[in-house]
């Protein structure tokens, strides 16, 4: 029986047939049929095969996932044994989505497993498995997200909520699991850090007056300590997620602007003064509130603590929208734009909480108003 006429031909003339195949027959055909494993006795065949697995996986970019180079093997495993810094500055710690998520976009998943790997095995080795179960909640959640949302191109947003939510449970792991598996509650170690504190500031104050100085200085200090360790779990709260908010958006455009430098192929990014909420911030921040109010009125454990986050993650990112219409409105008033955001920021860090009050009105003025919309170009839509 003499084959079809698609098998007889050259792998070149195959090739445009098999682009008008399904992504999803073409993804399976080259992952269970790879060209090691073929052994056809028609005249071709194996080319034929060949060259499928070889489109295929320039299509899905999986290239750089089965072939990374000696080097980036190299550079991942240094990543990998960096890790181990963020037990001395926890910082690190947080940014080391930014990193992993790098590998990932730019040299494929087998370099971010060797990173993570690396970076597990360094931290087992010298601080024991609890303190490395702790640090990979901290980190490695959040590079998976990162990595994975800008490897396959998907909405900026998404990263930085993804990533922000992975790095809040891993710090809520970190402050808070030790205290629930020591038979407390979430928060007692926040409360007894802060007591620790104030107790610290007024031996501190003994010894002033002791030496002839003046200890009412320390006093006030003291009593905010107290008075803080009281308020332990809307501290706590607040800590976990405005880190994991902040972090996770900071990991995000620092892996981006990482995989750029690498060469990676990226999903495009509107300007930092174009950036907008999505269309269902509203809808989620009004269920949110809502169902933080009754958590409130039921008056259930930790009330005060869960409304807290729901006003921290209604509140941030409309404060983040004030300082990029700031940002925006400097830019389009023409003269000298880098002078004017140069004050700008600086005048936020100095009137600091008060600035932060006057960008949350700002933000919400603009969701309402919806004023730079008007003015993004047609070709930034859908961007961020």
């Amino acid at each position: 029986m003499r084959p079809p006429s698609l098998i007889q031909s050259k792998a070149g003339e195959a090739a445009p047939f098999i682009f008008h195949l399904s992504h999803f027959y073409i993804q399976r055909a080259a992952l269970l049929f790879p060209a090691c494993l073929c052994r056809l006795p028609i005249a071709g065949g194996r080319d034929i095969i060949r060259n499928i697995y070889k489109v295929n996986l320039e299509f899905v970019g999986l290239k750089q996932h089965l072939k990374p180079t000696w080097k980036q093997i190299a550079l991942c495993v240094l990543f990998g044994l960096a890790a181990v810094l963020g037990v001395y500055v926890e910082t690190l710690f947080l940014l080391l989505p930014a990193v992993f998520g790098f590998v990932w976009a730019a040299w494929g998943g087998i370099c971010c497993a060797v990173s993570l790997g690396t970076a597990a095995a360094v931290l087992l080795v010298c601080f024991g498995s609890t303190q490395t179960l702790y640090a990979l909640a901290l980190f490695a959640p959040a590079s998976l997200c990162v990595g994975y949302c800008l490897r396959f191109k998907k909405p900026y947003r998404t990263a930085a909520v993804s990533a922000a939510a992975a790095i809040a449970a891993g710090y809520y792991c970190l402050l808070c699991l030790p205290s629930l598996l020591a038979g407390e509650g979430p928060f007692a170690a926040m409360e007894e850090t802060l007591l620790t504190l104030a107790d610290a500031m007024a031996s501190l104050g003994r010894e002033f007056a002791q030496a002839g100085f003046d200890a009412a200085a320390t006093e006030p200090m003291v009593d905010l300590l107290r008075a803080a360790s009281l308020l332990a779990p809307e501290i706590t709260c607040i800590i976990i997620v405005s880190c994991g908010m902040a972090f996770g958006l900071m990991d995000v455009v620092l892996a981006r602007r990482m995989a750029l430098a690498a060469k990676a192929q990226l999903k495009p990014m509107a300007p930092f003064p174009l950036w907008q909420l999505s269309k269902n911030y509203t809808i989620g921040a009004a269920v949110l509130f809502v169902s933080a109010l009754l958590v409130l009125l039921l008056k259930l454990n930790n009330a005060n603590a869960v409304f807290v986050v729901a006003e921290c993650v209604i509140f941030l990112p409309l404060l983040l929208m004030g300082v990029c219409f700031m940002d925006f409105l400097t830019r389009i008033t023409g003269g000298n734009g880098k002078l004017r955001r140069a004050l700008f920021y600086t005048c936020i860090v100095m009137l600091f909480p008060y600035s932060a009050i006057f960008l949350l009105i700002l933000g919400l003025v603009d969701r309402i108003s919806r004023l730079r919309r008007r003015f993004r170009p047609r070709d930034d839509q859908g961007q961020r």
